[in-house]
């Protein structure tokens, strides 16, 4: 009985050695931002999968609870930026480079989901946006919008089939601000 045992966590051991981290669902909190007034925290904390990315959005208050906000898509959809108010009342956490997820930091409650600049369903999304910030009251987004492309990889670097391609950042447009009172529902997710 003990050697099957030793030969199971040999195995477990095995598999687990050959996981990337991300599938392994590590870093565990890849990205922490404390709220400008120090009392909350916002958190992306990774799951493990086999198919990475694997997240969910979370709040912890100076009491060390946290919250569960959302539960990102699996395979789909990961958050790389979070950005806070300066009042501290509303987080807003961008997934996929193109979705904002707008949180109020007292009660949790979503107060916005969607997008504010061109609504793109594309996997991985084709207009992001980039320099994301909240206003102070949190009521408003301010961002840049640029358009990824994807060119022909150089000779060089193509594959036997010649379908290697590099990702373009084209078109970027001016900094923008956008209430979120007046996104048009369409832009919801």
């Amino acid at each position: 009985m003990r050697r099957m045992r030793l030969v199971f966590v040999a195995t477990l051991a095995a598999a687990a050695m050959a996981c990337e981290g991300a599938q392994l669902g590590w870093p565990r909190i890849p990205l922490r931002v404390l709220s400008p007034d120090g009392r909350l925290v916002a958190f992306v904390r990774n799951h493990p999968n086999v198919d990475p990315p694997d997240q969910s959005l979370w709040l912890k208050d100076s009491n060390g609870r946290a919250t569960e906000l959302t539960r990102l898509a699996p395979d789909a959809d990961w958050c790389n930026l979070i950005v806070w108010s300066a009042d501290s009342r509303r987080v807003a956490f961008l997934v996929s480079d193109a979705i904002v997820y707008v949180y109020d930091g007292q009660s949790h409650a979503q107060v916005f989901s969607g997008f504010v600049g061109r609504r793109s369903w594309d996997q991985p999304p084709r207009f992001i946006l980039q320099h994301l910030a909240l206003s102070p009251d949190g009521a408003s987004v301010t961002f840049r919008e640029c358009e990824r492309t994807w060119k022909p990889s150089a000779p060089e670097r193509q594959n036997a089939r010649g379908t290697r391609v590099d990702r373009v950042m084209d078109g970027c447009s001016e900094m923008k601000a956008v209430a979120l009172a007046d996104v048009p529902r369409g832009n919801l997710r």
